[in-house]
């Protein structure tokens, strides 16, 4: 039995490294690896059954072509070689024909590895002057309004949580998507620190707060600014701070005073005392962090509430101190360009929202899409207005190839289905959003 050590590159903040056990090229176990501090030897339970999976139904194993009517899920295998060709093909015609920007590549985050991810695809898709791919499903608000706040700012790192005596934890189920944040909470906590949580569900984190708002969904943004009120009224605001590093705050003041804590607590159902609370301590417990998800965005002032949040240590003043500050995607840490690494060319085409690829399929492009290559995602399951989703999919016209390890809802409308390599199946650069740091590994198995 050998043992391999490699990484998972799933959209998760965590960015683990991987120990696994290796038997007859057989991936065994899996369990976290000891060389990232953070992360340190403890693994999630999903990644931790990947060798199952695997070894289990659904995996694409050769390339398949299509042989019934689009959305029947029937195909033929196909050799390697025929399969590029008809690819390579089929999308010169495309280009040759219709113009570049009619190849759509289609990708999300099935992997956030830098190779594999805005990389090595960049470089093949921008030679072919294909159309880009706005990647607006997930994090566009919370991304605009981190980078209108404080620009690509890295946030608290996981290990000064052990710092804070004030920790907030707002629109994130850290149990199930950021487990490798809570040893450290849990040992500030030893330490005399506060916790509170705000979300709409009593998750097991919530269960262990001091401080549980359980506000109504899509309230986030009057319950933030109910807080900013009562720091400006009440002497928690760093008024010194405020005036010598940042702009605008006179504004948030003015609209913050709309949302009295009576009328904030009413809009979220929460118990006014409790949302009075909040703010006390924010304001007079030093240093404050607080661990901002993604929850709070699913909704139409998802981008206002997360700005809103982030604003509130600037507002009190909790920067400049260890343990201090907000703690949202780490991505600014690293100064790295994929697409110039893989050597892409200049990307300039235009650019397609992903949230309307249903009614882009649909005809609503000049030029029409007529080709799509989708990787890394599954639209047909996860992107909005569904069934124009499958419609367009369902096109005659539309040549279609799905690269991925296993069969989905998309691989049914197909032209061709190719096999990806699973992420313990080959080598990858990744950084993870929260842990911040950076892995280098090749294939496992």
């Amino acid at each position: 039995m050998a043992v391999v050590n490699g990484l998972c590159t799933l959209d998760c903040p965590d960015g683990c490294e991987l120990r696994g056990e290796v038997e007859e090229d057989r991936l065994v176990s899996l369990d976290g690896g000891d060389r990232n501090p953070v992360t340190a030897g403890f693994l999630c339970a999903k990644v931790r059954r990947l060798p199952e999976v695997l070894r289990g139904p659904g995996r694409v194993l050769t390339p398949l072509r299509r042989t019934g009517p689009k959305g029947s899920g029937a195909f033929a295998p196909l050799s390697w070689d025929d399969a590029y060709e008809l690819v390579a093909a089929r999308l010169a015609a495309v280009r040759d024909e219709h113009g570049g920007e009619a190849i759509l590549p289609l990708c999300y985050g099935g992997s956030n590895g830098w190779l594999s991810q805005d990389g090595a695809d960049a470089r093949l898709f921008s030679r072919l002057g294909a159309s880009r791919l706005a990647r607006t499903v997930c994090a566009a608000p919370t991304g605009a309004a981190l980078v209108g706040l404080y620009g690509k700012m890295p946030g608290v790192a996981f290990p000064d949580y052990v710092h804070a005596r004030l920790i907030v934890v707002w629109g994130a189920n850290l149990h199930a998507t950021g487990i490798h944040l809570l040893p450290y909470i849990r040992e500030a906590r030893k330490a005399g620190a506060k916790l509170v949580v705000v979300d709409p569900r009593r998750t097991k984190l919530a269960a262990l707060a001091d401080l549980h708002l359980a506000l109504r969904p899509g309230t986030d943004l009057p319950v933030a600014l109910a807080v900013h009120r009562l720091l400006f009224e009440e002497g928690g605001a760093d008024t010194e701070f405020l005036a010598r590093h940042t702009r605008g705050a006179e504004r948030l003041r003015e609209r913050a005073a709309a949302w009295t804590p009576e009328r904030a607590a009413a809009e979220a159902g929460v118990p006014v005392d409790d949302l009075r609370r909040f703010a006390d301590w924010y304001g007079s417990i030093r240093p404050a962090v607080v661990r901002c998800g993604w929850g709070q965005e699913r909704n139409r002032n998802g981008g206002g509430a997360t700005a809103a949040i982030l604003a509130l240590p600037a507002v009190a003043g909790h920067f400049g101190v260890r343990g201090g500050g907000y703690t949202m995607s780490q991505t600014g840490a690293f100064a790295m360009d994929a697409a110039a690494a893989a050597g892409a060319d200049p990307w300039t085409t235009r650019r397609i929202n992903m949230n309307r690829v249903g009614r882009v399929l649909l005809e609503e492009a000049d030029p029409p899409v007529q080709a799509v290559f989708v990787y890394n995602h599954n639209p047909v399951a996860t992107l909005p207005n569904q069934e124009a989703v499958r419609r367009g999919f369902l096109r005659d016209d539309l040549f279609t190839v799905v690269f991925d390890p296993f069969l989905t809802d998309t691989t049914h409308y197909a032209d061709v289905v190719l096999p990806a390599a699973f992420l313990v199946e080959r080598g990858e650069m990744h950084a993870g959003y929260g842990t911040a740091y950076v892995h280098r590994a090749g294939p496992m198995v």
